[in-house]
């Protein structure tokens, strides 16, 4: 997926592999060398206030939707991340990768060593 086509991701529906409803993208994350998008956040609960990322790895996109390769829960139950200045710490994308059950070599290899990028 390019970063045109997941900007215009954001506010589109999520859903997860189940096909149940989890909220609406509020952001895009790529990684600040290959540029390909790689996270996103998902606004869930009554108002959309709680945001937790959540890996594009294993995610397709219809008409309007995103499916999630992971389920409803495992995205409420995400650690809690804020990203600070647009970029996710190395630690937090460690995190986020074994908390979502992600080898680490999905990851690009040089992403341990410079973080990711809001874009």
């Amino acid at each position: 997926m390019n970063v045109e086509r997941a900007q215009d991701l954001i506010g589109t529906p999520v859903f997860d592999r189940n096909g149940d409803r989890v909220g609406r993208v509020g952001n895009v994350y790529v990684d600040d060398v290959t540029h390909q998008p790689e996270w996103v956040t998902v606004r869930i609960g009554v108002f959309g206030i709680k945001e937790t990322f959540v890996p594009l790895t294993g995610a397709s996109t219809e008409e309007n939707r995103l499916d999630l390769g992971v389920s409803r829960d495992r995205v409420r139950n995400a650690p809690r991340i804020e990203a600070e200045h647009g970029h996710l710490t190395d630690q937090e994308g460690r995190d986020l990768y074994h908390y979502y059950g992600l080898d680490q070599s999905e990851q690009s290899a040089s992403e341990t060593e410079r973080g990711e990028g809001e874009a």
